[in-house]
């Protein structure tokens, strides 16, 4: 059963959880705490799994207490569940929130974002979900974070060029795609595109990100792994992503493609910055034995990029099929017979046609993923042809 905390100063709220709550549990332990220091008192005489705290709350309040949380228990699963919106405090709560959700919140609604989180398994290993638990940032590139200054801060400049910037950073992505799907700032839509998520946040909460929480702020982490680059992964990441969009992909899977091809690697950011030792072993290993990399990361490190990146993603509250993506790309669901392109299959697709493109891979058997279908065989051609016009623009760019 998983542990979960609830916090909140009043105890007519805590009351109408514990009612509200009371068939979950079969499935949840619960505790109720009404203040900070109480819900921190529970915590140092048993272990949670998740905590769930209000943020308005008189001496400490919930973004303070979650900072603490991340410190003590970096493995607990951090949301806010706020019914005031204070951009100042939610501001604050942003590094340090995994998820925030806005009262009244149903039973449902909260059972979801918990359970969903919980139930990603592809991380095995206690101490490296704890890793990736207390993640508030990832590495941006340097130029991103430069360009994202200056065009939040330029008063001519338009919501379509910020959008474009985003778009070419996986870290900066992840982050606006995980405040936006997991309400932050009061929003309550699911966004499955980087356009979408920038329009609902605006330039004034941009502008704080960047300038006031420096949320996107870089860190040099590159340079500490050898063998791995930040700037050639997004540089894939991208390719991968344009690649996805000249694939037939139905149109009510494109945007998650879309999303899931740009983050499928963000895994590798999260080795690179926070466990870089293992991560150059496992990059090593790889060049010496010519073998894949997610193979011998899971034999060094005990998990690969694309479990760790799809827990990351699971906890942000990213949308289901993203995560499943991120997570399957090098094993993904093969197509049906009605020749579908799904979102795994699609982005699994796509990053062999980039390597191959980039001739960082031979000429794979993609034929295999084509699950036998003569009509998906049969496009392999044109594909390639898509996907070497994408690198070549790509190079071209920098």
């Amino acid at each position: 059963m998983k542990c979960i905390l609830f916090v909140d100063d009043e105890p007519r709220i805590l009351e109408g959880l514990q009612r509200m709550l009371r068939p979950c549990r079969k499935q949840w332990e619960m505790s109720f705490a009404n203040s900070g220091n109480e819900a921190l008192a529970i915590l140092a005489g048993s272990a949670h799994d998740v905590i769930v705290s209000d943020m308005r709350m008189p001496g400490m309040d919930g973004a303070q207490l979650l900072e603490l949380v991340r410190e003590r228990y970096p493995g607990m699963m951090r949301i806010v569940l706020s019914g005031q919106f204070e951009k100042e405090a939610a501001m604050r709560a942003v590094p340090v929130a995994h998820q925030f959700l806005t009262k009244p919140c149903d039973a449902s609604k909260l059972q979801a974002a918990i359970e969903r989180s919980c139930g990603v398994s592809t991380v095995p290993d206690d101490a490296i979900r704890r890793v990736i638990a207390a993640i508030g940032e990832l590495p941006a590139l340097p130029s991103t974070y430069a360009a994202l200054v200056a065009a939040v801060d330029n008063p001519e400049a338009s919501l379509d060029q910020v959008s474009a910037i985003v778009e070419r950073d996986v870290a900066v992505a992840a982050k606006v795609l995980q405040l936006v799907n997991s309400s932050f700032f009061g929003l309550s839509h699911e966004i499955a595109t980087v356009p979408m998520a920038v329009g609902f946040l605006g330039f004034d909460v941009l502008k704080q990100l960047v300038i006031t929480v420096e949320l996107f702020r870089t860190f040099d982490c590159g340079c500490r792994v050898a063998g791995f680059s930040v700037e050639e992964t997004q540089r894939h990441s991208r390719c991968v992503a344009a690649i996805v969009a000249r694939l037939p992909v139905p149109r009510r899977h494109a945007a998650a493609a879309s999303v899931a091809a740009l983050l499928h690697d963000v895994g590798k950011l999260i080795l690179a910055a926070r466990l870089p030792e293992q991560f150059e072993r496992a990059l090593q290993a790889s060049r010496d034995q010519s073998g894949p990399l997610h193979i011998l990361e899971g034999e060094i490190i005990g998990t690969s990029h694309a479990a760790m990146g799809a827990y990351l993603l699971a906890l942000w509250g990213l949308p289901a099929p993203v995560v499943a993506a991120v997570s399957e790309h090098h094993q993904p669901v093969r197509a049906t017979a009605d020749t579908t392109i799904d979102v795994s299959l699609a982005v699994r697709i796509a990053d062999l046609l980039e390597q191959e493109a980039s001739k960082s891979l031979p000429v794979a058997a993609l034929d295999d993923l084509c699950g036998g279908s003569t009509e998906l065989i049969g496009s392999l051609a044109a594909w390639r042809k898509a996907a070497e016009e994408v690198v070549q623009r790509e190079t071209q760019c920098k």
